[in-house]
């Protein structure tokens, strides 16, 4: 009976262990790009460190016990802690005459993705539109009619891909840029707001070189936003999940809140291989990096919205028509 007893607590010691590893992986995302994979599903590792907590409590390892508990609640405090707008369920009536809906969408070269995004009833009635990664000579003017299309003309080779539609864009002049001829993303004005569309560097790309360009990108981003004056809107692929300690210090330094568009647990991107499987289907497997940040906007509603063919949900968000 000791024998086994003693199998029992090592097999627990082990499950233990495998999800600490998990945890501390995790946590050291933001500072490695091979371990930025880790980090984007830390959500689902809270979950397997919970796990691992109860493995070492029940297998009597306290001293593991201990450390374990205080990796998942740092991974809890990382999760928390990013200043967050939640779209009122149940509030004040909307005025429909107010209502001023916007729609992002990383399209990934699609073109089939773009063509179901524009039919989807929401981006249909949206007054701006934001793309990523959109393919050369896309018919926008026609797929988009709802938007106001009158100054939408951005170089797309100089933006990877980022257009807008429905606001006056502002020609690009590296603001938003880290290397000369390439912007990750374009800035416009609104009736009443500033918009920022963009799509960050992958930080898993070129042995930790992705990485340093997604900070240092993040870091552009808060300038920009920050000397701009009056209410502000950003939307795109951030290429960093809500956790991510240079995603906080861009909300802190640019006094930006994060939409939680559908919820704390709804993600925003999936490998393209899992469309239509039950992976889809499994709970925090999606990663959130695509995000609608606000400053000084009243937002009315915001939705992940359906698989239009991209490896990439697009996001819709109404806010009050600023005066």
């Amino acid at each position: 009976m000791t024998i086994l007893v003693w199998i029992i607590r090592l097999a627990l010691g082990l499950v233990g262990l495998a999800t600490l590893g998990l945890c501390v992986l995790a946590l050291a995302a933001p500072f490695h790009w091979i371990l930025a994979l880790f980090g984007a599903w830390d959500r689902l590792i809270i979950i397997f460190g919970i796990v691992g907590l109860g493995a070492f409590w029940l297998g009597k390892w306290r001293m593991m016990a201990i450390l374990q508990g205080v990796a998942v609640l740092a991974l809890l405090y990382f999760n928390v802690r990013v200043p967050t707008d939640y779209p009122p369920i149940f509030g004040k009536e909307r005025d429909p005459a107010g209502e001023f809906v916007m729609a992002w969408a990383n399209i990934h070269d699609n073109r089939s993705a773009l063509k179901r995004l524009a039919l989807l009833p929401e981006v249909k009635k949206a007054k701006v539109i934001g793309l990523g990664e959109v393919p050369e000579s896309s018919n926008l003017q026609e797929l988009f009619p709802s938007a106001d299309q009158s100054e939408s003309a951005v170089p797309s080779q100089e933006t990877w891909g980022v257009e807008t539609l429905g606001c006056r864009v502002m020609k690009p002049n590296g603001d938003l840029s880290v290397w000369k001829g390439r912007n990750f993303g374009l800035k416009a004005r609104c009736d009443g707001f500033t918009l920022f569309v963009l799509h960050l560097q992958n930080p898993t790309r070129g042995r930790g070189e992705g990485l340093r360009i997604r900070n240092l990108e993040l870091g552009v981003l808060a300038k920009a936003v920050a000397k701009e004056p009056g209410p502000v809107l950003v939307m795109g692929d951030f290429n960093t999940t809500p956790s991510a300690l240079p995603f906080y210090r861009l909300l802190k330094a640019s006094n930006l809140k994060r939409v939680a568009c559908g919820g704390p647990n709804a993600g925003t991107w999936r490998p393209i291989f899992w469309s239509g499987t039950t992976m889809d289907k499994i709970p925090s497997l999606r990663v959130t990096i695509d995000h609608i940040l606000v400053r000084n906007l009243d937002v009315q509603a915001c939705k992940v919205g359906p698989d239009v063919g991209s490896d990439h949900f697009p996001l819709i968000v109404t806010i009050t028509q600023p005066n």
